[in-house]
Protein backbone atom coordinates (compact mmCIF):
# COMPACT_ATOMS: atom_id res chain seq x y z
CA UNK A 1 0.00 0.00 0.00
CA UNK A 2 1.36 3.40 -0.93
CA UNK A 3 0.51 6.78 0.54
CA UNK A 4 -1.17 7.81 -2.73
CA UNK A 5 -3.50 4.80 -2.75
CA UNK A 6 -5.30 5.59 0.51
CA UNK A 7 -9.03 5.69 -0.16
CA UNK A 8 -11.20 8.41 1.24
CA UNK A 9 -14.07 6.99 3.22
CA UNK A 10 -17.45 8.59 2.57
CA UNK A 11 -19.18 10.45 5.37
CA UNK A 12 -22.43 8.58 5.87
CA UNK A 13 -23.28 9.56 9.43
CA UNK A 14 -25.22 12.82 9.71
CA UNK A 15 -27.16 14.92 12.21
CA UNK A 16 -30.80 15.17 11.10
CA UNK A 17 -33.01 17.86 12.70
CA UNK A 18 -30.55 18.23 15.57
CA UNK A 19 -30.57 14.51 16.41
CA UNK A 20 -27.88 11.92 15.79
CA UNK A 21 -28.60 8.40 16.97
CA UNK A 22 -26.77 5.10 16.88
CA UNK A 23 -27.43 1.88 18.74
CA UNK A 24 -24.95 3.10 21.39
CA UNK A 25 -25.87 6.76 21.90
CA UNK A 26 -28.30 9.60 21.31
CA UNK A 27 -27.00 13.08 20.55
CA UNK A 28 -29.21 16.19 20.72
CA UNK A 29 -27.47 19.10 19.02
CA UNK A 30 -28.69 22.57 19.97
CA UNK A 31 -27.45 25.98 18.85
CA UNK A 32 -24.83 26.26 21.59
CA UNK A 33 -24.94 22.94 23.46
CA UNK A 34 -24.83 19.21 22.78
CA UNK A 35 -26.42 16.61 25.05
CA UNK A 36 -25.02 13.11 24.67
CA UNK A 37 -26.83 10.11 26.16
CA UNK A 38 -24.98 6.81 26.27
CA UNK A 39 -27.72 4.21 25.96
CA UNK A 40 -27.65 2.20 29.20
CA UNK A 41 -28.66 -1.13 27.66
CA UNK A 42 -25.25 -1.42 26.01
CA UNK A 43 -22.59 -3.14 28.11
CA UNK A 44 -19.94 -0.59 27.13
CA UNK A 45 -22.05 2.49 27.96
CA UNK A 46 -20.75 3.09 31.48
CA UNK A 47 -17.11 2.75 30.42
CA UNK A 48 -17.50 4.99 27.35
CA UNK A 49 -19.46 7.56 29.36
CA UNK A 50 -16.75 7.71 32.04
CA UNK A 51 -13.99 7.99 29.43
CA UNK A 52 -15.65 10.89 27.62
CA UNK A 53 -16.50 12.66 30.89
CA UNK A 54 -12.90 12.37 32.12
CA UNK A 55 -11.54 13.35 28.70
CA UNK A 56 -13.61 16.54 28.57
CA UNK A 57 -12.60 17.34 32.15
CA UNK A 58 -8.91 17.01 31.24
CA UNK A 59 -9.39 19.00 28.02
CA UNK A 60 -10.79 22.07 29.80
CA UNK A 61 -9.11 25.07 28.22
CA UNK A 62 -7.80 23.18 25.17
CA UNK A 63 -8.84 25.20 22.13
CA UNK A 64 -10.81 23.27 19.54
CA UNK A 65 -12.41 20.81 21.98
CA UNK A 66 -15.86 20.91 23.63
CA UNK A 67 -16.26 22.27 27.14
CA UNK A 68 -18.07 20.02 29.62
CA UNK A 69 -21.05 21.83 31.20
CA UNK A 70 -22.50 19.00 33.24
CA UNK A 71 -22.86 15.26 33.71
CA UNK A 72 -25.59 12.96 35.01
CA UNK A 73 -23.87 9.77 36.17
CA UNK A 74 -27.18 7.99 36.81
CA UNK A 75 -28.41 8.62 33.24
CA UNK A 76 -25.01 8.39 31.46
CA UNK A 77 -25.63 11.86 30.02
CA UNK A 78 -23.14 14.63 29.24
CA UNK A 79 -23.92 18.25 28.41
CA UNK A 80 -21.19 20.12 26.59
CA UNK A 81 -20.55 23.15 24.41
CA UNK A 82 -21.29 22.82 20.73
CA UNK A 83 -18.32 23.64 18.55
CA UNK A 84 -19.42 25.86 15.67
CA UNK A 85 -19.29 24.48 12.15
CA UNK A 86 -20.00 21.30 10.28
CA UNK A 87 -18.16 18.03 9.78
CA UNK A 88 -15.18 18.47 7.51
CA UNK A 89 -15.22 16.89 4.07
CA UNK A 90 -11.65 17.82 3.23
CA UNK A 91 -8.69 19.38 5.03
CA UNK A 92 -6.61 22.33 3.83
CA UNK A 93 -2.96 22.82 4.83
CA UNK A 94 -4.12 25.34 7.47
CA UNK A 95 -6.64 22.78 8.78
CA UNK A 96 -3.88 20.17 9.05
CA UNK A 97 -1.73 22.57 11.07
CA UNK A 98 -4.65 23.38 13.39
CA UNK A 99 -5.47 19.69 13.80
CA UNK A 100 -1.83 18.88 14.61
CA UNK A 101 -1.91 21.50 17.37
CA UNK A 102 -5.14 20.07 18.81
CA UNK A 103 -3.67 16.55 18.78
CA UNK A 104 -0.51 17.81 20.51
CA UNK A 105 -2.58 19.68 23.13
CA UNK A 106 -4.91 16.73 23.81
CA UNK A 107 -1.93 14.44 24.33
CA UNK A 108 -0.37 17.02 26.68
CA UNK A 109 -3.67 16.96 28.62
CA UNK A 110 -3.43 13.17 28.90
CA UNK A 111 -6.01 12.17 26.28
CA UNK A 112 -5.03 9.95 23.32
CA UNK A 113 -7.68 9.15 20.71
CA UNK A 114 -8.05 5.61 19.34
CA UNK A 115 -9.39 6.92 16.02
CA UNK A 116 -9.85 10.19 14.19
CA UNK A 117 -12.52 9.94 11.48
CA UNK A 118 -12.99 13.12 9.47
CA UNK A 119 -16.61 13.33 10.66
CA UNK A 120 -15.21 14.14 14.16
CA UNK A 121 -13.48 17.23 12.77
CA UNK A 122 -15.66 20.35 12.54
CA UNK A 123 -14.85 23.52 10.65
CA UNK A 124 -16.70 26.82 11.00
CA UNK A 125 -17.29 29.55 8.39
CA UNK A 126 -14.04 31.28 9.36
CA UNK A 127 -12.07 28.07 8.89
CA UNK A 128 -11.58 27.44 12.64
CA UNK A 129 -11.21 23.75 13.35
CA UNK A 130 -12.45 21.66 16.26
CA UNK A 131 -12.37 18.01 17.30
CA UNK A 132 -15.30 16.19 18.93
CA UNK A 133 -16.15 12.74 20.31
CA UNK A 134 -13.76 11.61 23.04
CA UNK A 135 -15.36 8.33 24.16
CA UNK A 136 -12.78 6.02 22.56
CA UNK A 137 -9.55 7.16 24.18
CA UNK A 138 -6.71 6.14 26.44
CA UNK A 139 -6.23 8.37 29.46
CA UNK A 140 -2.71 8.92 30.78
CA UNK A 141 -2.14 7.64 34.28
CA UNK A 142 1.67 7.82 34.14
CA UNK A 143 3.64 9.00 31.12
CA UNK A 144 6.04 6.05 31.22
CA UNK A 145 3.32 3.36 30.99
CA UNK A 146 3.60 1.27 27.81
CA UNK A 147 -0.13 1.60 27.02
CA UNK A 148 0.17 5.41 27.09
CA UNK A 149 3.18 5.37 24.77
CA UNK A 150 1.33 3.11 22.30
CA UNK A 151 -1.81 5.28 22.56
CA UNK A 152 0.21 8.38 21.67
CA UNK A 153 1.59 6.65 18.58
CA UNK A 154 -1.95 5.61 17.60
CA UNK A 155 -3.06 9.26 17.80
CA UNK A 156 -0.06 10.37 15.75
CA UNK A 157 -0.80 7.61 13.22
CA UNK A 158 -4.37 8.84 12.73
CA UNK A 159 -3.14 12.40 12.26
CA UNK A 160 -0.55 11.22 9.71
CA UNK A 161 -3.22 9.13 7.95
CA UNK A 162 -5.40 12.24 7.53
CA UNK A 163 -2.43 14.22 6.24
CA UNK A 164 -1.67 11.42 3.75
CA UNK A 165 -5.28 11.40 2.61
CA UNK A 166 -5.88 15.15 2.24
CA UNK A 167 -2.49 16.92 2.03
CA UNK A 168 0.13 14.24 1.24
CA UNK A 169 2.73 16.86 0.29
CA UNK A 170 2.81 17.87 3.98
CA UNK A 171 3.90 14.44 5.24
CA UNK A 172 7.30 14.22 6.85
CA UNK A 173 9.41 11.09 6.29
CA UNK A 174 8.64 9.98 9.83
CA UNK A 175 4.89 10.38 9.21
CA UNK A 176 5.15 8.45 5.91
CA UNK A 177 6.79 5.57 7.77
CA UNK A 178 4.14 5.74 10.48
CA UNK A 179 1.32 5.59 7.90
CA UNK A 180 2.90 2.58 6.20
CA UNK A 181 3.53 0.83 9.52
CA UNK A 182 -0.03 1.57 10.68
CA UNK A 183 -1.57 0.31 7.44
CA UNK A 184 0.51 -2.87 7.64
CA UNK A 185 -0.41 -3.39 11.31
CA UNK A 186 -4.12 -2.88 10.62
CA UNK A 187 -3.98 -5.39 7.75
CA UNK A 188 -2.29 -7.90 10.03
CA UNK A 189 -4.92 -7.41 12.74
CA UNK A 190 -7.75 -7.84 10.19
CA UNK A 191 -6.10 -11.06 8.97
CA UNK A 192 -5.78 -12.41 12.52
CA UNK A 193 -9.44 -11.60 13.22
CA UNK A 194 -10.49 -13.45 10.07
CA UNK A 195 -8.92 -16.71 11.30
Amino acid sequence: MTIKNIKRSPINKRVIDGVYETNKMLLNVGKTTVTKLFKPHKSSSARRYKLEKESLTRLKGVNGTPELYGADDAQFTLKMSRLPGVSAETLTPANIQALAKIVKDTLAAGVARHSMPIRDIVIDKEGQLGLVDFERVTLRKWSWRPDWIVACWVSYYHLARLIAEYQPQMLTRKQEKLVRFGAHSRSLVRFIHSL
